[in-house]
């Protein structure tokens, strides 16, 4: 199938037609512009007269690109990048940038990344967006082919052309109702064993990292297992149950909710945090000042 583009097509029906190929879906494609669903209904259907093909098709889980769309998709956000790169003014007017950046994170990452830089990032530049998609095994990839911007990880970033700043090193903490008995002593691994846990994964593939460190921990009895480190305070407030979790998130969730921490197991290895970046990026000055944005909290502590 060929990947070459029409003779005559503008710029941003070419935007358009790349996002499409990613959301794999008109209305989310339509949510990610910023444009009513039947607006963007009429640029697909633009879209395959100017192109002579069909593009998006339905399958059984949804929308399909046809083969015609996956040979063009790379080719065509090469050109795209390629193209806003030259448009894009060389001097950074932060007060004037509109755009939208892509990341892909944890809650904990949120909380504990964008949320020390959030107030500088509206400050400097009130018309840019995070979107945010929750971490999974998959980002890293969706980094290298373009679909994300920025990615936030206590996972080694390991892939061809990734760049990676690391912001910090995370020990662990365990967290309760200040009245739960697991605060009498450092609890043992038994003792672990006899309460049920609240365990938040750290994305979507990752598994369990607390038994991944502590195999007898995978015999815990799990309460609730969820990708959400910030339910973690309101279940433990409600029941019996017990969370082994980041010491930044056991330390903030204690002092916004009143509960206690005690000393997680010493066998949990620390982690690093990172924020990733693609090689692709070093020359985006738009990228470079949020990643600059983001580190500066960390740059001088641990």
């Amino acid at each position: 199938m060929s990947g070459r583009l029409p003779h005559r097509v503008d710029f941003t029906l070419l935007q358009h037609l790349q996002v499409l190929i990613e959301q794999r879906s008109v209305s989310r494609a339509a949510e990610r512009l910023g444009i009513g669903q039947p607006a963007m209904s009429r640029i697909l259907a633009r879209l395959r007269d100017q192109f002579d093909d069909p593009l998006l098709v339905r399958g059984p889980r949804g929308m399909m690109p046809t083969p015609r769309a996956e040979a063009l998709s790379g080719p065509l956000r090469a050109w795209l990048e390629a193209g806003e790169s030259l448009l894009r003014d060389p001097d950074l007017d932060l007060g004037r940038m509109k755009r939208v950046f892509r990341l892909a994170s944890t809650d904990f990452g949120l909380l504990s990344v964008l949320t020390p830089a959030i107030a500088r990032i509206a400050q400097e530049a009130a018309g840019v967006e995070l979107d945010v998609e929750p971490l999974s095994d998959a980002s890293l990839r969706r980094l290298e082919d373009g679909r994300l911007d920025l990615v936030l990880t206590g996972w080694n970033p390991e892939g061809a052309g990734l760049k990676s700043r690391w912001l910090f090193r995370e020990t662990h903490l365990g967290l309760a109702r200040p009245d739960h008995p697991v605060h009498q002593a450092t609890p043992t691994h038994a003792e672990l064993l006899c309460w049920p846990h609240v365990a938040p994964s750290a994305g979507d593939g990752f598994g369990d990292w607390v038994a991944d460190d502590l195999p007898d921990m995978a015999e815990r009895r799990v309460l609730v297992r969820a990708e959400s480190f910030a339910l973690v305070p309101y279940l433990l407030q409600a029941s019996e149950a017990v969370a082994l979790l980041p010491r930044r998130a056991a330390e903030r969730f204690a002092a916004a909710h009143g509960l206690g921490v005690f000393p997680a197991p010493q066998e949990i290895q620390p982690f690093g945090y990172h924020l990733v970046w693609h090689e692709r990026s070093d020359g985006d000055m738009g990228t470079r000042w949020l990643v600059e944005a983001m580190y500066a909290v960390f740059s001088t502590s641990d």
